[in-house]
């Protein structure tokens, strides 16, 4: 790919984007919405890790004594 030209090296890239945002739509299209109750136990692991990133960040910027940003 470093070799190509730089018109097949941009339509490549632009493919590759191209699948990385069709794959999801067209698992949703295909499979339907999820339930809130298959959603639940997902958002609520994101949201306590969410919250130990956020305590573990806030400790660190305390032991190098600068005041987190808010």
């Amino acid at each position: 790919m470093a070799n190509a030209p730089q018109p097949a090296r941009r339509r490549r890239a632009l493919t590759l984007v191209g699948a990385a945002i069709a794959a999801p739509i067209a698992t949703l299209a295909f499979t339907g919405s999820a339930q809130a109750a298959e959603l639940t136990p997902v958002a609520e692991y994101l949201d306590a890790a969410v919250a130990d990133t956020s305590a573990q960040i806030g400790a660190a910027l305390d032991e190098l004594g600068l005041a987190a940003a808010e």
